[in-house]
């Protein structure tokens, strides 16, 4: 007699098979996707932890910036004095120095060498107080630039000169910082203008080191590539030795800067990220698939031994029965005992 429950069993043992294999690939595809959600928090709060510790190394810069501004204009509400100093200027239309006397404090131009003259500390502490200052220059409105060094190097000169007629061709009139990621050779800058009663006198150039400020930030995240950003997306500095040739072979995240008008961005290749999904997937997915399979094998083998067997021994049982012998099987299984008295008892003959 064939066993139906046998049948069954292997159909079982088959559909099983299938949805193991299937639950085990949903299960991968659900964490494979919790991971990616994961992997993008965790870009975004490194953007975060970076762009704050860049802000809070060029807070200080800012704040120096408008305790300039502010003396400035202090400088320039004090009552004028006689003196018989001078200072050493650059005139932006030859590019020549020469000593200038601060002889008539009355008038618009000297009363502008006064303010500079009594603002003479801010230049001289500018690089010693403010590590990422690496120049600090005023830009007049009259022609002329001062640093507050005592000699003007003939390179400063030739690089400022050029820089000075690319980007101040025509007035301006913003009253806010301008930011300009060229000044001088590896150097960006800060424009800070100077307004008094509604008058331009001038800007105010801060110079800035980047490498020194960028270093230890790449230094502590040295197992991620950093670019900085400009305002149109241009590329400032990176953490790589070469900026990437193909920007579409990586996937770039961004993250806003707070205190200047420039982005982080983190760089992670295409490949890397699906080489890595697909090696998180198909672990992923054979472990879940080893796990049910383990719990299908339980289940499989218990349902054999408890269930299977037993009504194979049933079977066997009613064979015997029905070839006229007196009894079946010996041993009955556990748990089956009233189901074999019935069938022995349907086999007994009627009693007279």
């Amino acid at each position: 007699m064939k066993n139906p429950l046998y049948i069954e069993y292997r159909r079982s043992t088959l559909l099983g098979i299938i949805l193991v294999l299937l639950l085990s690939a949903l299960g991968a595809v659900v964490h494979y996707v919790r991971s990616l959600d994961d992997n993008v928090v965790q870009t975004k709060f490194r953007l975060s932890t970076v762009g704050n510790q860049l802000d809070s190394e060029f807070t200080p810069v800012l704040a120096f910036m408008e305790a300039v501004r502010r003396a400035s204009l202090l400088k320039m509400s004090l009552p004028a004095v006689e003196t018989d100093e001078s200072l050493l200027l650059l005139q932006l239309s030859d590019g020549r120095d020469s000593q200038v006397a601060i002889t008539a404090p009355d008038e618009g131009v000297d009363a502008e060498l006064l303010m500079l003259w009594r603002l003479q500390p801010y230049f001289e502490l500018a690089t010693e107080t403010q590590p990422h200052l690496v120049g600090m220059y005023y830009f007049s409105e009259q022609g002329f630039a001062f640093n507050g060094q005592a000699k003007w190097s003939d390179y400063i000169v030739d690089h400022l000169l050029l820089w000075y007629q690319k980007n101040m061709p025509e007035p301006a009139y913003e009253r806010g910082q301008i930011f300009f990621t060229e000044f001088l050779p590896g150097q960006a800058a800060v424009m800070l203008p100077l307004y008094a009663e509604e008058r331009k006198l001038g800007h105010f150039v801060f110079a800035l080191a980047l490498e020194p400020l960028l270093a230890p930030v790449y230094q502590q995240h040295s197992d991620a590539d950093f670019v900085l950003l400009d305002q149109s997306g241009q590329l400032i500095n990176s953490s790589l030795a070469r900026p990437p040739q193909d920007i579409d072979q990586h996937v770039l995240q961004i993250q806003r800067l707070n205190t200047m008008p420039w982005s982080l961005g983190l760089l992670e290749q295409k490949t890397s990220l699906f080489a890595s999904g697909l090696k998180e997937f198909v672990w992923h997915w054979f472990s879940y698939a080893v796990l049910l399979g383990l719990l299908l094998v339980a289940m499989q083998y218990r349902y054999r031994l408890r269930t299977l067997t037993s009504f194979s021994r049933l079977l066997v049982h009613i064979e015997r029965l029905s070839q006229g012998r007196s009894q079946g099987v010996r041993r009955i299984p556990f748990g089956w005992q009233e189901v074999f008295e019935r069938i022995s008892r349907l086999k007994q003959p009627p009693s007279q």
